[in-house]
């Protein structure tokens, strides 16, 4: 596939190593894709413009910021923009509540971080692409 054709995805978490490792293992395992990074929510949301086909977003943003937007404030403002966008929830929070919230404000999938959030990743990614998934 030629670098025009790539798919733009934007990962966005606050944890600069967890970034790197999603972004870095995406990149092997679907070559095919072009990853940005963001440690913000609010960087996240200056660069939409950039057109991403999936943001991969953590559901806790403000651990450097204290007053930066968690997960779920950012998927609903990135939903309000541009309802087309695809969004998966990553966090360490094993609440079911927490989840359903995140699927009943329109994420696509949430993942929990842990030995498997990243095949899980890139799975949920390989089923948004493949159309496999819709919502």
């Amino acid at each position: 596939m030629e670098t025009s054709e790539k798919k733009l995805v934007f990962v966005v978490d606050d944890d600069s190593l967890y970034t790197k490792g999603v972004s870095e293992y995406l990149r092997k395992e679907i070559p095919d894709l072009q990853i940005k990074a963001f440690s913000t929510g609010e960087a996240c949301l200056h660069a939409l413009h950039l057109n991403p086909s999936v943001i991969i977003l953590d559901y806790y943003l403000n651990s450097e910021f204290e007053f930066a937007w968690n997960g779920l404030q950012m998927l609903k403002k990135i939903l309000t923009t541009q309802p087309w966008l695809k969004v998966i929830i990553v966090s360490c929070q094993h609440e079911m509540e927490i989840a359903l919230n995140c699927m009943k404000e329109g994420a696509a999938d949430y993942i929990i971080k842990n030995e498997n959030a990243l095949p899980s990743i890139k799975k949920t990614v390989d089923a948004l692409f493949d159309g496999a998934i819709e919502y």
